[in-house]
């Protein structure tokens, strides 16, 4: 940019020089030929050089009349000298501050010297002077830029230094920024670069202190969540394996135990005794279809066929499959504001929804105590129906009912376990309310027990 901003500079101040030198010997030239126009020969201007220099380098009125009786005081001017020239030649003249007079020589037409060089082809210019036709003298000129101490070729120097002054600064400034903005820029990529190689080794309580509010800082931002994800998944993972292992551990050993007494003759293998052994069996089985479900369902694999299902007919399906439940534990049902909503259609798959409600009912028949009241409803609210299934006592202590959709939890486990209960159910109605785009919350019921509500889209008309 230095190179090109001073030869711009040069050059378009360089033709400004040009222009004004041409306009500068033009009038020059008009003034000589008018003056040789009036007094007929170049004689004056040999006698008179004050007279030269109000020609070649005018100065102001005021500056040149003083130097001019300067002059006239100095210099004996004999009678018959002639006037001087016309009033007119000091008027509106600009200041030559080019000093372009100085360069400038005058010869008559025989091109011997009058004012100047010695020698007219010692002239870079020559422009020949006619009067009526008539050649009455040459005029020679040096460009400004030809001449190594013109004003304008030391103007042009002077400009060069500054400019490579200021272009200095400007490189110095901006290596000095430079070297601030990389150590901005590079301290937060650094801490970034720690942060990820911590988790890539396993160090997912790692985190990174943003020091910016930039880009930079959205990124340490983002890895920091990345990281308490892994940590939160290595914990749920943790956690898996261990309530996995534990539930598969009671069954077994109740198995183990058993078969041990029965082999060693201490339990005779009786229909009693092979009825609880299978019980135990039964319980297993029922943990590893839990499990297969949920890990099918978070794993995509789990399909869903979506069809247009009344939910409203699908949990009145439900509710006649269970009546016989029902009054096996002695609970009475309360379904009047179901059938209130009407249809409900919505986009699902019939056979998951069914596996929703059953899971939903069977928590009902194994933790409410006998006798108990159910009651059901359904409600259209905006473009969504909101489902409402209300069990009477025991209920769940507020510490306790977001922790019911975790696997394996259990309020007591130990009495849950001896109702055949895995904590699983709630865990799997969950996964197929998100997969249908609804909603499932538990709160408490105004029967003293629990209150499960399950929000999902209605379809479109």
């Amino acid at each position: 940019m230095f190179a090109f901003l001073y030869m711009s500079f040069a050059t378009g101040f360089n033709n400004f020089v040009e222009q004004e030198e041409k306009k500068h010997i033009a009038h020059v030239k008009q003034q000589l030929t008018e003056l040789y126009s009036e007094l007929g020969n170049w004689q004056p201007i040999t006698q008179n050089t004050p007279l030269w220099r109000s020609i070649v380098a005018p100065q102001k009125k005021q500056e040149h009349q003083q130097d001019e009786t300067k002059d006239n005081s100095s210099h004996h001017v004999g009678a018959d000298a002639p006037p001087p020239a016309p009033s007119l030649l000091w008027i509106n003249l600009p200041v030559d501050s080019l000093k372009t007079g100085q360069r400038i020589s005058l010869y008559n037409k025989d091109k011997k010297v009058i004012v100047g060089k010695e020698n007219l082809n010692d002239n870079k210019q020559i422009e020949p002077m006619l009067l009526k036709g008539q050649l009455i003298g040459w005029l020679g000129f040096m460009p400004s830029h030809l001449v190594q101490s013109s004003p304008a070729e030391a103007f042009i120097s002077a400009q060069f230094h500054n400019y490579f002054m200021v272009t200095l600064m400007v490189i110095l400034l901006a290596f000095t920024m430079a070297i601030l903005l990389s150590r901005h820029l590079i301290e937060p990529i650094e801490q970034i670069i720690v942060g990820t190689k911590a988790l890539n080794v396993g160090n997912f309580a790692s985190r990174i202190k943003p020091t910016t509010h930039d880009e930079l800082a959205t990124l340490a931002d983002n890895v920091n969540a990345l990281a308490e994800t892994l940590e939160q998944n290595r914990e749920s993972r943790f956690q898996w394996m261990s309530d996995t292992s534990h539930e598969l551990r009671t069954p077994l050993s109740v198995l183990r135990s058993h078969l041990i007494a029965v082999q060693d003759g201490v339990f005779v293998a009786d229909s009693k005794r092979i009825s609880l052994l299978l019980s135990q069996v039964d319980t297993l089985s029922h943990i590893v279809d839990g499990l297969a479900q949920l890990s099918r369902t978070e794993t995509a694999s789990l399909t869903y066929d979506a069809t247009k299902v009344d939910v409203i007919n699908s949990l009145e399906h439900s509710l006649e499959r269970y009546s016989s439940r029902f009054e096996q534990q002695n609970l009475t049902i309360d379904r009047g504001a179901l059938t209130a909503a009407g249809k409900c259609i919505i986009i699902g798959d019939k056979e998951r929804l069914q596996q929703l409600f059953v899971n939903l009912l069977e928590n009902t028949c194994r933790y409410t105590d006998s006798p108990g009241q159910l009651i059901v409803k359904a409600n259209k609210v905006d473009y969504h129906v909101e489902l409402l299934i209300q069990d009477s006592a025991p209920g769940v202590c507020a510490d306790d009912l977001a922790k019911l959709f975790d696997r394996f939890f259990r309020v007591e486990k130990s009495r849950n376990r001896e109702l055949g209960g895995s904590g699983l159910g709630l865990a799997l109605c969950k996964q197929i309310v998100d997969a249908h785009g609804g909603r499932i919350s538990l709160h408490d019921s105004p029967l003293g027990g629990l209150e499960v509500k399950v929000v999902l889209p209605l379809a479109e008309a």
